[in-house]
């Protein structure tokens, strides 16, 4: 393994989803400003058992074609209707348009199995993470 990319256990950037949790939204950012950059700035967030939300967002590029993950955020116990609110307002602090941004709604799947398979067909996911 590549020790330059840390382990998932050692990942802070990564939701831990656990027994009867599963991920509910995946937001990218691609503002036009740091195409260059080949910049990304990324909200995953996952449902808990409790039906309230857990994020994590960060900023992301590919340096020498090494994944760069800084300027972490995380946050819980939000509720699903506050989300709207923080991509609005991510969107207006990145200057995103809506062309520049993509939303992936895994909340219509039952099952963690079934949002693998979904992200599998859209090439969105790396198993190297998945235990």
């Amino acid at each position: 393994m590549n020790s330059k990319i840390p382990e998932q256990k050692n990942d802070p950037f990564m939701l831990r989803l656990e027994k009867g949790e599963k991920i509910y939204k995946i937001f990218i950012f691609h503002p036009e400003a740091g195409k260059e950059q080949n910049f990304e700035y990324r909200i995953l967030t996952k449902e808990m058992k409790n039906g309230l939300l857990e994020l994590v967002s960060y900023n992301f590029k590919i340096v020498d074609n090494i994944p760069q993950k800084y300027s972490i955020t995380r946050a819980s116990d939000i509720d699903k209707e506050k989300i709207t609110d923080i991509i609005s307002n991510v969107m207006g602090m990145t200057h995103t348009s809506n062309e520049e941004f993509e939303e992936i709604d895994l909340s219509i799947f039952d099952t963690i199995e079934e949002q693998i398979k979904f992200l599998e067909k859209r090439d969105r996911i790396n198993k190297e993470y998945i235990m």
